[in-house]
């Protein structure tokens, strides 16, 4: 439970700051005229702050907020003992009463960020959000003094804003926490070829990519978790699941309430597999594939996805194991004719992207490439349905591609069900190792022993899960239909 914050106001000149809702380029000159500076200073300004007391009494901070003229919020908390070092977060806002928030004040860490855009589904701009987090850090400069370090945090999509500031900003942060980070364009083509496989040997009046209307998606996800269910009770139903969850390389396990499956036993792999489908179907086509569709305020649909081209046949030779495994054997035990099905996804209708959309998501901050500038730690949990972890390897493929510096770049893996489901120990783990990385020039032990250790030693309670893990080599890295990385 979330404790309520104790606000007291500390008196310092004539203006009062008490409350401060900033609002897009106001907010500068807001900070000025509360004692800031529009350029970082080399201490804290001497202003009237209000100083809070929480996380349940255990630390107490000064803090700002409120949002840009787009109503993206933003949000920064500076400890009372700051140790110089701050967090910056794409999703700090909601996430700053909890635990691993907590955690990091109480270690003295200032932290800040923004939320999400309220008509993210619509607005989506990675290059945008990633103009907003800057604009934070100035403000925090010009409000509390330029922190001695500076690393980007993020999960999800503030994993890829992450990776682009490693890329893009190496002035402005010393280093970033990539957490389960999706790549567009890789992203939803890894779940389109799962989700191909569905429609055409399965469901193909139903609907997994072109969504012209949000309220579509919940109607099509009803409809495919029934066709789904249905398709699991007879033997052909649960070969073809099989099949599209090895060639769109699903991960087996992503559900929390059961245990991960023993890789060679095959009707528990493929009950595995089955879960991990049908939770997909929150979303079909992938997740926020409708915003990903409609990004950068796009009213139609620009279709960033394509699969022409495409050999299905060679995608399941390159299946993990278990799942390579598990779809042979489930065709060829109960009579069914792989090859005929291999025959029918390589004459179907196939999906083009736009070159609108390719164009939009070739720009600048909405793909990377694989040039990382500062120390980059990615961060990935073994069941992730909404992410799946081979993507790690799309960004490997970009740096051998294009020459990355493979010293400034490390991966650990948290074996954990669910979409960036990392414990506080393992967050704040992943955080001394990228300092430590800063401020030695050599890397720590990123073994899962090391993780794991360092993990229990920052937090005793904590039981952290990091484990050896070589994601297979991932099937649709490129940026474009053309191929690039």
């Amino acid at each position: 439970m979330k404790s309520e914050p104790n606000r007291q106001v500390r008196a310092i000149g004539s203006i009062s700051c008490q409350s401060r809702r900033l609002v897009g380029v106001i907010a500068a000159a807001v900070l000025t005229a509360c004692g800031g500076s529009d350029k970082a200073a080399a201490g804290p300004p001497t202003q009237q702050e209000v100083v809070v007391t929480g996380c349940n009494g255990t630390v107490t901070y000064v803090e700002a907020e409120g949002a840009f003229a787009n109503g993206t919020p933003w949000s920064m908390r500076r400890p009372t003992g700051w140790n110089g070092l701050l967090i910056n977060d794409l999703d700090y806002v909601p996430a700053k009463d909890g635990a691993r928030s907590c955690y990091w004040l109480q270690r003295g860490y200032a932290l800040s960020g923004t939320g999400r855009n309220p008509q993210r589904n619509f607005n989506y701009d990675p290059d945008r959000e990633q103009q907003e987090l800057i604009s934070v850090i100035d403000m925090f400069n010009a409000r509390y003094g330029k922190p001695t370090k500076v690393i980007q945090y993020g999960h999800s999509g503030g994993g890829f804003v992450a990776l682009n500031f490693a890329e893009r900003y190496p002035e402005k942060v010393d280093g970033v926490v990539v957490g389960c980070a999706h790549e567009p364009v890789p992203l939803m083509n890894m779940m389109l070829d799962g989700w191909f496989v569905l429609k055409t040997l399965i469901a193909s009046e139903l609907q997994v990519v072109g969504f012209s209307d949000l309220a579509s998606v919940a109607d099509q996800s009803a409809k495919w978790r029934a066709a789904l269910t249905l398709a699991q009770q007879s033997q052909e139903g649960r070969a073809r699941i099989a099949l599209a969850a090895a060639v769109g390389q699903w991960p087996v396990w992503s559900n929390a309430t059961r245990a991960q499956p023993d890789p060679f036993d095959l009707g528990a792999l493929q009950s595995a597999v089955f879960d991990t489908v049908l939770l997909n179907a929150a979303q079909p086509g992938g997740q926020s594939r409708f915003m990903f569709e409609h990004a950068g305020t796009s009213p139609a649909v620009r279709q960033l996805s394509w699969n022409a081209g495409i050999d299905y046949s060679q995608l399941l030779a390159r299946a993990e194991p278990a799942v390579g495994r598990l779809v042979l054997s489930l065709y060829s035990t109960n009579g069914l004719n792989l090859q005929a099905d291999l025959a029918t996804l390589r004459d179907a209708t196939r999906v083009q992207a736009e070159p609108a959309a390719s164009a939009f998501w070739n720009g600048p901050g909405r793909t990377v490439h694989g040039t990382p500038k500062i120390p980059t730690l990615r961060m990935h949990t073994t069941g992730d349905n909404v992410v799946p972890p081979n993507i790690i390897d799309s960004y490997v493929q970009k740096m051998q591609a294009n020459g990355g510096d493979v010293s400034l770049y490390r991966t650990t893996i948290v074996d954990r069900a669910g979409h960036c489901t990392f414990e506080p120990s393992e967050s704040a783990a992943a955080i001394e190792t990228v300092l430590t990385r800063i401020n030695t020039g050599v890397w720590p032990d990123v073994s899962p022993a090391g993780m794991n250790a360092r993990a229990k030693a920052l937090i005793p309670a904590s039981v952290p899960a990091f484990v050896p893990y070589e994601p297979a080599r991932a099937n649709r890295p490129q940026n474009n239909p053309a191929g690039g990385l």
